[in-house]
């Protein structure tokens, strides 16, 4: 009784979605049946199977978000509501870009004294990481600056790449850094085998004052993470979640090398002097791919990187349900545009259709299309026929 009774749930449910009656061939509700909520037999499934079944319920939580364009809201609406969301993005950034670099400049000090007083390689590594915040802070915000000076006859599209290529510069910044800092860690530790040089001096002092800038540093991390939505600020999140790394590691190796040897009061723990230099350039590595990966996928996207299928499915969504003499799409582009994305759509229209109709179409989903958020620009072609080859249209290069 309890299988048939469940079978029977299953039917209901399909037959529901199935009297969706419009001219939509592709409707929200052919998506819902598919919730993991209406299949019951979900829970005795590998782990494996659940966790597709959640990734597909959250596509389809995105693609519902989606309907606003087609139901409940009015062009002006929807362009109200883009035009809040991107001045609370700016007034965001901005407030959190003043917040980080005011907050590194007193840390800056604050290691500043550290540095003079210990002369351990981890925390002027972290000294130097540092001075390079207060750039990077002053990068960002200056790129954010220009950005919001429009200049539309120099700059047509925009100035929203200019975020892009400040990463690049700062990873290429940090890198340089970094491997300065290797050099000289590696010359530290030849000092230290020729006694040349002893381990660090880490007073009381110093240990409250890293103490509190890894406490800092991970609210600032926190702060990022939580409330930025642009590439300035993740670069600002990277950086902080780095800082937070590379301090908690400047104080556990030159706190290990300048306390415990004399505590132990062996000659042999005095091999321990060496994990100043080794943190500093273990440091050094992991800041160098950090940022390597950063600056990484920022250049593949001012190249014009393809957008995910996930996005594309959102874009074709959005397309299918937008008008009922759209037969069918011939072609879906997204690639990155910067920060953003630009998209291109080939629809199919009636050939007999008269040119104003076709262009109000295209232009309404022209419009809607550029409200889905991550797409900077987007572009409508209309078509009459999908015989043809879509790179035949234009120059290939």
């Amino acid at each position: 009784m309890m299988a048939m009774q469940m079978r029977l749930e299953n039917v209901f449910v399909l037959s529901i979605c199935t009297q969706v009656v419009n001219w939509r061939t592709h409707p929200i509700e052919l998506f819902l049946c598919q919730l993991s909520d209406n299949n019951v037999e979900l829970k005795k499934a590998s782990k494996m199977v659940r966790k597709f079944y959640k990734k597909q319920d959250a596509h389809i939580k995105e693609l519902e978000k989606l309907t606003i364009f087609n139901d409940t809201t009015t062009e002006d609406d929807r362009s109200a509501r883009s035009d809040r969301v991107n001045v609370v993005v700016r007034r965001s950034t901005t407030i959190i870009l003043r917040i980080v670099f005011f907050s590194n400049l007193i840390l800056f000090l604050g290691k500043a004294v550290a540095s003079a007083i210990s002369g351990s390689l981890s925390i002027i590594s972290s000294l130097l990481d540092s001075c390079v915040d207060l750039a990077s802070g002053g990068i960002m915000w200056y790129a954010s600056r220009q950005m919001r000076k429009r200049r539309p006859y120099s700059y047509p599209q925009g100035r929203t790449r200019l975020e892009p290529i400040a990463v690049i510069v700062l990873a290429v910044f940090m890198a340089t850094i970094s491997l300065q800092l290797l050099v000289e860690s590696g010359e530290a530790i030849y000092r230290m085998s020729k006694n040349e040089k002893g381990p660090p001096n880490i007073t009381d002092t110093i240990l409250v004052i890293l103490t509190a800038i890894i406490v800092v540093k991970l609210v600032l991390w926190f702060m990022c993470a939580k409330f930025g939505h642009s590439p300035a600020v993740r670069a600002l999140m990277v950086d902080q979640r780095n800082d937070v790394f590379s301090n908690a590691a400047s104080l556990l190796f030159s706190g290990i090398a300048s306390r415990l040897p004399p505590l132990l009061g062996d000659k042999r723990f005095l091999e321990l002097k060496y994990l100043d230099p080794i943190g500093a350039i273990l440091m050094s590595l992991y800041i160098i791919f950090s940022w390597y990966q950063l600056g990484a996928e920022q250049t593949r996207n001012l190249a014009g990187h393809t957008a995910d299928p996930q996005f594309i499915q959102k874009i074709a969504f959005v397309s299918l349900n937008h008008h009922p003499a759209i037969e069918r799409l011939d072609t879906i582009r997204a690639f990155h545009f910067g920060c953003h994305f630009l998209v291109e759509v080939d629809i199919v229209l009636p050939m007999g259709m008269r040119l104003k109709e076709a262009h109000d179409i295209g232009e309404e989903l022209q419009k809607k299309l550029e409200k889905v958020e991550g797409v900077e620009r987007a572009f409508v072609h209309l078509d009459y026929e999908f015989t043809h080859h879509p790179e035949s249209e234009h120059k290939v290069v």
